[in-house]
């Protein structure tokens, strides 16, 4: 079964035993003279308490997983937002500038909180290990890319040479977005 399904199945229990304990609770009001049903409602309350903190455990895990699973969207979606900035256009001057940096918060945070599952979330925790990893490479070679075209000693073919390789076919930045894309379709949605 599924967690959704399970999440139900335990639900569905909890609640039924709770509302067997209680007609069991209001019998007893009515016939007090029968001690009989004092341990059936005693056993079916602590039943249905038991079989809540599941119910209640379940819940605080998918919400706190829907959660993560939202701030990595948002997170990914601002990054295709600060990849499409003008200044990674092909048509940016090709003049000094300083580009804006790719973010990974949202997705340190999810590799790191326990939210997503161990086995029903390996390839998507998989991914987003590859993908922090690829940001942190883009970042570092924007740095670089900046150190070497703030010098005083670059020419202008030179700057045109780096703002080509930015846009190559193959560049890292290609391989970047392309990246990002694919992980962004492979996100739940939430």
């Amino acid at each position: 079964m599924t967690r959704p399904t399970w999440r139900t199945v335990v639900s569905v229990v909890t609640y039924g035993l709770l509302g067997l304990a209680f007609v069991l609770g209001v019998i007893w009001f009515f016939w007090p003279g029968n001690s009989r049903w004092e341990p059936a409602v005693n056993s079916l309350t602590l039943v249905a308490g038991l079989s809540g903190i599941f119910v209640e455990r379940l819940t605080a895990e998918a919400e706190r997983r829907t959660e993560v699973l939202r701030a990595v969207a948002d997170e990914l979606h601002e990054n295709t937002r600060l990849l499409n900035d003008e200044r990674f256009s092909p048509d940016a001057p090709t003049s000094r500038q300083v580009y804006p940096r790719l973010v990974v918060s949202a997705v340190d945070l999810a590799l790191v909180s326990g939210a997503l599952g161990l086995h029903r979330d390996a390839d998507l925790v998989g991914l987003l290990h590859r993908w922090r990893d690829t940001v942190h490479l883009f970042n570092r070679r924007l740095d670089l890319t900046e150190i070497s075209t703030f010098s005083n000693t670059i020419s202008a073919a030179e700057l045109t040479a780096f703002h080509r390789a930015l846009h190559r076919e193959n560049s890292y930045f290609a391989a970047t977005r392309e990246m990002l894309q694919n992980l962004l379709a492979k996100i739940p949605q939430a």
